[in-house]
């Protein structure tokens, strides 16, 4: 609507009057109603849209950016969709960093008579604490990387020969012989490790044979597993705990346990390092700054942000401003109404964190106590190192969670591997940015999935 709706109302009646001369006064005031034409409205995310619909009703045409089933954070628009823009009467956006594709799109329209609003903007953000130690005090990690099952401390272990089986052949294990040996497991990551990262290890015996002479032996990526004469001893270590630094994608590293007469008693299978340095993560300007940008999950500052829509529809139609501002009201009472939902829930939960794929939940922890312990950054792209990932895993023991919360839209791998380890059940928390095909066909608005949130959140808290 880039031309006035004051003339174009005007041009409508004239034709009315010409046209339908005979028409009576009823008649006469749904036809001009029925012309009145309707703002174009561009939004980024979900609760956007949803937002200006609500308070812009009849006279809004309304549509996300962002498609259905996408990622908000990485997320590129088609040509097609920056010129949609380029046609819309206004362009509303979240702000803070969300969208990486945002201000490319502002620099594209901002010329183009494309009314522009940033949504956070004057909202009081929470600023962005995501550094993995969740808020939780913990003490000095003493190589506690293996399971708490396998905890029992080797310290104090004599080796009155300390290590003098570090040099042993490898035909000494053939001519003492591997046949019959036991079975040892191996705990710890194998896998989501970055270049330089600390790998540890343990080794435990499945049948107890107490004996306590432990190898760590290691191979190169390009070498066979099967061929003994390959494998490398690695010095300096007679423990259950393996030490060493992620260098090579593809090393192999296993375990043997020795016996008094130097006869391997049990040993376990290689396992793999996996390498994954997602080198141009950072390279797509997906980081956030120094603000939470997902305040929307916040009720009551999401009063602000709807304000602020409905003070730029009350501006570009202003003879709509009694309309604008009684949906407005309708909608400021649904967000009081959530807010004391999760005000309820806060009271009665019994347990006060839950862990998430990412860290995108600040808000609720701000407003209601609710804390969250997330396993990527405040951007589902930042991952997390193998050392933060351990300590979430060992915190999330530590504090007895029996689930992990997954997004729909985003699966990361390393939130599989926290609930692998942890043996948790998988349930789903909406961040709202998008929705999926399930929501567009269950007819799901902003108010409908946070209270799916809810009681989601009541079962992972124990508030039922």
């Amino acid at each position: 609507m880039k031309k006035s709706i004051a003339t174009a109302s005007v041009a409508v009646l004239f034709l009315n009057a010409c046209s339908n001369a005979g028409t009576d006064s009823s008649n006469e005031a749904e036809e001009e109603q029925g012309s009145e034409e309707k703002l174009t409205i561009m939004t980024s995310i979900f609760p956007l849209e949803d937002w200006t619909k609500k308070i812009g009703g009849d006279y809004v045409d309304v549509a996300n950016v962002v498609p259905v089933g996408a990622d908000a954070h990485t997320y590129e628009p088609t040509p097609n969709e920056m010129m949609a823009v380029t046609d819309a009467d206004a362009f509303i956006y979240n702000g803070a960093g969300v969208e990486a594709f945002a201000d490319s799109i502002v620099n594209a329209v901002e010329n183009e008579g494309v009314e522009i609003l940033e949504a956070s903007d004057g909202v009081e953000l929470i600023e962005d604490s995501h550094d993995h130690d969740h808020s939780h005090d913990r003490d000095d990690h003493e190589h506690d990387d293996h399971s708490h099952e396998h905890d029992e401390e080797h310290d104090d272990h004599s080796h009155e020969d300390d290590h003098e089986h570090d040099d042993h052949s490898h035909e000494d294990d053939h001519e003492h012989g591997e046949t019959g040996a036991g079975s040892v497991d191996i705990d710890g990551l194998s896998d989501h490790y970055h270049s330089g990262d600390d790998v540890q290890l343990s080794a435990s015996e499945e049948e107890e044979s107490g004996h306590d002479d432990w190898h760590w032996y290691t191979l190169a990526p390009d070498e066979d597993p099967e061929d003994e004469e390959a494998w490398e001893v690695v010095p300096d270590n007679g423990t259950d705990t393996y030490e060493g630094t992620a260098e090579e994608e593809g090393q192999q590293i296993k375990a043997k346990l020795f016996g008094d007469d130097h006869e391997v008693v049990a040993q376990s299978e290689p396992v793999t390092i996996a390498i994954d340095d997602h080198e141009d993560d950072h390279d797509h300007g997906h980081e956030h700054g120094d603000y939470d940008p997902h305040v929307w999950l916040d009720p009551v500052l999401s009063v602000g942000m709807a304000e602020q829509i409905k003070d730029l529809l009350v501006d570009m139609m202003p003879e709509q401003e009694e309309y604008f501002e009684e949906n407005f009201e309708t909608l400021k009472a649904e967000f009081g109404e959530l807010d004391q939902e999760f005000q309820e829930l806060a009271e009665q939960a019994t347990i006060d964190t839950f862990i998430v794929s990412h860290a995108g939940y600040g808000y609720w922890e701000e407003r209601y106590g609710i804390n969250q312990m997330g396993i990527a950054g405040i951007s589902p792209t930042n991952e997390p190192s193998q050392s933060q990932l351990v300590e979430t895993i060992e915190q999330a023991e530590e504090l007895g969670l029996e689930h992990v919360l997954f997004e729909p839209n985003i699966t990361p791998a390393v939130a599989e591997t926290v609930q692998d380890h942890l043996g948790a059940e998988a349930l789903h928390i909406h961040p709202l940015e998008a929705l999926t095909e399930e929501d567009v066909e269950a007819g799901a608005d902003y108010f409908s999935l946070m209270k799916d949130n809810i009681e989601t959140l009541r079962t992972v808290l124990d508030a039922d």
